[in-house]
C-alpha cells in the first residue's frame, strides 16, 4: 500500500512538474533580463531583439489610442501616445520584462509590464500623462487596483484624453474601497524582505483569500486559510533567512526580493472583497 502511495506522488509530482514547465515555455522571454529595444509601433507596442527573433511587446492592463493607418485617422492623444513611448524607450534603449499570469494574447504578442533602465514603469507613466487608459483583461489583474489609481487621478487632473472631460473609462473605474476600520496594521522591513500584519482588535481574523500587494515592485501574495490572532501578529517573508528564526509563525512568499530597497515600495492589504484594509507608505 505505502509502495502504491509512493508511485501515485512520483506520478502526480512529475505531471505537475511537465504542467509548470509548459506554462514557463510560453514565456519565451526571460523575465528579469535587459532586452534590446529594435521597433516602435505605438504607444502601447513596440519589438525587442530576443536571441536571433524580434519579439512583439504589448503593454500590460494599458491601451494607448489608435495611430493613423490606411482606413481612418489618428485617435485623440494617439500620435502623442506614440511619440511619448518612443522617446522614452529610444533613451532607455533596454527594457526588462515583468509578467501576470498569462504571458501571450491572442495575437502572440507578448504581455508585459515593461521598466526602463531609470527604473520607472512605462505602462505607470502613460497612465500618470494621460496618455493610455487601464485594460484589464483576465486571468492578468494582480495590478488592476493601482493601476485604476494612476487612471483616476489622471482623469482628476484632466492630464492627457481626459482633458476634454468628455472620455468614459474603458474600465468602470470606481474608487478603490476602503474596509472599515478593524485594528490592522502593516509594516515592512524591505532590507529583511518581512512583513508583519499586527491584529490590534479582540477578534481572530480569517485571512483566507486576503491580498497583501508590493505596489511598486508589482508583486501579489494571496493568503490560503489561516487566522491572524486577536493581539497577535503574522509575518511574511521573501527571503531564505526569514524562516530560520521561527518558521513555525512565518509565511513564505516564494519570490525573492519582492521589495524595492531603492525606490519608495508601498504596501496595501486587501481583504477578500477587494477592500483596501490597511497601507504601510514607506516614507
Amino acid at each position: 500500500m505505502k509502495r502504491l502511495y509512493l508511485l501515485f506522488l512520483i506520478v502526480f509530482s512529475a505531471l505537475a512538474g511537465c504542467t509548470a514547465v509548459d506554462k514557463l515555455s510560453e514565456r519565451t522571454i526571460k523575465a528579469g533580463e535587459w532586452h534590446e529595444v529594435t521597433d516602435y509601433i505605438d504607444g502601447d507596442t513596440f519589438r525587442i531583439k530576443n536571441g536571433k527573433e524580434a519579439e512583439t511587446i504589448r503593454l500590460l492592463y494599458i491601451d494607448t489610442p489608435e495611430v493613423a493607418n490606411d482606413d481612418k485617422g489618428s485617435e485623440p492623444y494617439g500620435n502623442e501616445a506614440s511619440a511619448f513611448s518612443k522617446k522614452l524607450l529610444e533613451e532607455s534603449g533596454e527594457v526588462r520584462l515583468t509578467y501576470d499570469q498569462e504571458a501571450k494574447d491572442r495575437y502572440g504578442r507578448t504581455l508585459a509590464i515593461v521598466e526602463l533602465k531609470d527604473g520607472r514603469i512605462l505602462n505607470e507613466l502613460l497612465l500618470q500623462e494621460g496618455l493610455a487608459k487601464v485594460l484589464i483583461v483576465e486571468p492578468n489583474v494582480k495590478m488592476e487596483n493601482v493601476y485604476k489609481g494612476l487612471e483616476q487621478q489622471a482623469q482628476h487632473d484632466m492630464l492627457g484624453l481626459w482633458r476634454s472631460g468628455e472620455e468614459t473609462s474603458q474600465s468602470d473605474v470606481v474608487p478603490v474601497k476602503k474596509a472599515e476600520q478593524i485594528g490592522i496594521k502593516l509594516e515592512v522591513n524591505k532590507q529583511s524582505e518581512l512583513v508583519t500584519i499586527t491584529n490590534s482588535s479582540y477578534d481572530s481574523i480569517d485571512l483566507d483569500g486576503w491580498k497583501l500587494v508590493s505596489v511598486r515592485g508589482n508583486q501579489t501574495y494571496t493568503f490560503e486559510p489561516i487566522q491572524l490572532p486577536a493581539q497577535g501578529t503574522l509575518r511574511i517573508t521573501s527571503s531564505q533567512q526569514g524562516t530560520k528564526t521561527d518558521p513555525d509563525s512565518v509565511l513564505v512568499w516564494e519570490v525573492d526580493n519582492v521589495w524595492n530597497n531603492n525606490e519608495p515600495d508601498p504596501a496595501e492589504l486587501y481583504n477578500e472583497n477587494n477592500e483596501l484594509v490597511a497601507v504601510w507608505e514607506d516614507e
